[in-house]
């Protein structure tokens, strides 16, 4: 039968000078069961950094199992130095299977000591963490002459101890001089977690019972220094200041039965009389303050009234009011395209939540629990962006504050704290970008198939050149459409409006493009601190990201990071509180 394993009656064994000691090696199959006949070798072994065997010899080199799979063998002590102990291995093989005993040579008491480690700031997430503790017992050695980060095995086996077998025994350990006992606790991945080392003091110890030692295990928490590609999520249970105003700027054009037909006449009126402080040109005509021919115009109006349709509106002299006439410049159906009743919401969609992408450098400072770092932001994102335009870069809004550098630290054990800092957002260029990817292409592409352009202005001068009027066997259209109904209702030569239409037209594109300004602040208007677990993926010690998406199959997650975060607009600011984010290092695969 085949010799699975090599057991042995003791794991260590002390003999004095000269003296001898008695090793029994059992040869064992694969189910443990013992295993006659098969050959089995003996060699001593002195190990490098030991005092050697001084001289052991043993009863033979070789021997067959007996009948329990057995064989008794004989180890004869050399010299050895009073209160010193000279250390070596017994090494008993079959074919590739090895077992190797340490043996001490030695005058002194001998004691058992049981080793237990522990957290002395235990958490319940330092219990899951753990997969095992490694417990490395070095005879006549201080924890000065170990490496922590490359233990070299010391003569003894060293133990591996699950959480529900925590405590490690050593018997013949010497109660003269020091011994060091290294613990390193490692996760599933086998990356160290915890380490602990303690001078053990043979003095201190008793051969005619056994001691219990607890070793201290400190915490390891990875560096936080590096370049990382963060993603950050803000989410607005309420609308941003500034998305109403936005809004109902673009709800003009459609809230009134005769729109866009009652905009375009105010912005045209409005436009009669030139721009003044008293009478900007905002589309909003000053009654007779818009000369003659704005007072003729207006007589021809009726007050708005949106619960009927345009059509059914009428002058004092019963006859189709001007916003009417002007309405029926749009053929039937030709305003359905442009879908103009459902742009506030969808402007108000676009302002649900934001996507952030940055990169965060920290850096290193003279100080153990502070770092420098850089925060830079990189492009942002906002809901229904088109497919082709899923990030806009900071360097297309223009903003000039996109990045800050200040110190901060790691207040918590395992977790980068953020110090506050700000930028230049510029979220409402962000919001004019993103609107008019998602909601204005999309319908001028409808029209003119092909076209992709995303453009408030754009977007309006098609809008009202699809009015239309005949003349004298020619279409005409847009403000050429607008002038010829208007003139002739007035009794002017053809002409009479048509610079103010153009100015209008100006006016009205804008007024609606400048709707987005009211979402951006006067100079810095994001701000932002918080914190992100430090997650070293490969445990060597370097934060690989910053914050987790998910937990792992075998280890729990750390959690992800999270901003406070404050939006200033120009009439007032919206707080944040719990944004999540997670930022992985640079030269990481992304994950």
């Amino acid at each position: 039968m085949e010799v699975a394993s090599i057991g042995a009656s003791s794991d260590t064994m002390a003999i004095p000078p000269f003296g001898s000691g008695l090793l029994v090696f059992y040869a064992l199959g694969p189910q443990g069961e013992a295993v006659p006949g098969a050959v089995m070798h003996f060699s001593i072994v002195d190990e490098a950094d030991t005092p050697g065997s001084g001289g052991a010899q043993l009863s033979f080199s070789s021997a067959l199992t007996d009948g329990d799979g057995a064989v008794a063998l004989q180890v004869i002590a050399g010299q050895g130095a009073s209160g010193q102990k000279l250390e070596f291995k017994v090494e008993a093989s079959t074919g590739e299977v090895l077992l190797p005993i340490p043996i001490f040579v030695t005058t002194s008491p001998l004691a058992t000591v049981e080793i237990t480690p522990v957290f002395p700031d235990q958490s319940p997430s330092d219990n899951d963490l753990v997969s095992k503790t490694y417990i490395y017992f070095y005879d006549s050695a201080s924890c000065a002459s170990v490496s922590r980060a490359h233990p070299v095995p010391p003569l003894r086996q060293v133990p591996s101890l699950s959480r529900d077998d925590p405590t490690a025994t050593f018997t013949s350990v010497a109660t003269v001089g020091v011994h060091a006992v290294l613990g390193l606790a490692v996760d599933a991945h086998e990356g160290v977690v915890a380490e602990g080392c303690m001078d053990l003091f043979g003095a201190s110890l008793s051969a005619d019972q056994p001691m219990r030692v607890l070793l201290p295990l400190t915490r390891l928490y990875p560096s936080p220094v590096g370049s990382f590609r963060a993603v950050s999520q803000f989410s607005f249970a309420a609308p941003l200041l500034g998305t109403v105003s936005a809004q109902n700027i673009w709800k003009e054009l459609s809230d009134d039965a005769c729109d866009p037909a009652r905009l375009w006449l105010d912005c045209t009126i409005d436009a009669l009389s030139g721009t003044s402080a008293e009478d900007p040109l905002d589309c909003q005509p000053v009654a007779g303050g818009e000369g003659d021919l704005g007072a003729s115009l207006a007589a021809l109006r009726a007050p708005p009234d949106a619960s009927t349709p345009c059509a059914s509106h009428f002058d004092a002299n019963g006859n189709p009011t001007l916003d009417a006439k002007v309405y029926a410049l749009f053929p039937t159906g030709s305003l359905d395209a442009f879908q103009l009743t459902t742009l506030p919401d969808e402007l108000g969609n676009a302002l649900t939540s934001l996507t952030v992408n940055s990169t965060l450098t920290v850096t290193a400072t003279d100080s153990k629990n502070a770092f420098n770092i850089e925060h830079d932001l990189t492009a942002l994102a906002l809901p229904n962006a088109a497919l082709h335009h899923p990030l806009i870069a900071m360097t297309a809004l223009a903003a000039p504050v996109s990045r800050d550098a200040f110190v901060s630290g790691e207040s918590e054990a395992g977790k980068l704290v953020i110090s506050p800092h700000s930028f230049t957002l510029e979220l409402g260029s962000a919001a004019r970008f993103t609107f008019a990817a998602s909601s204005l292409a999309p319908r001028l592409s409808s029209l003119a198939p092909g076209s992709d352009v995303a453009d408030v202005g754009v977007f309006i001068e098609a809008l009202l050149k699809s009015a239309t009027r005949s003349q004298d066997g020619t279409m005409l259209r847009g403000c050429d459409a607008l002038d010829s109904l208007l003139c002739a209702e007035v009794q002017q030569a053809p002409g009479c409006v048509s610079a103010a239409c153009l100015s209008g037209l100006q006016a009205l594109i804008q007024r609606l493009d400048a709707s987005f300004s009211a979402l951006d602040g006067r100079d810095l208007d994001f701000f932002l601190s918080g914190s992100a677990p430090i997650v070293d993926r490969d445990g060597d010690g370097q934060a690989d990201a910053l914050g987790s998406k998910a937990p792992s199959s075998s280890s729990p997650s750390p959690g992800l990071g999270l901003w406070s975060a404050t939006f200033k607009s120009r009439t007032g600011t919206t707080d944040v509180l719990g944004c999540p984010w997670t930022a992985d290092r640079e030269d990481a695969p992304i994950r």
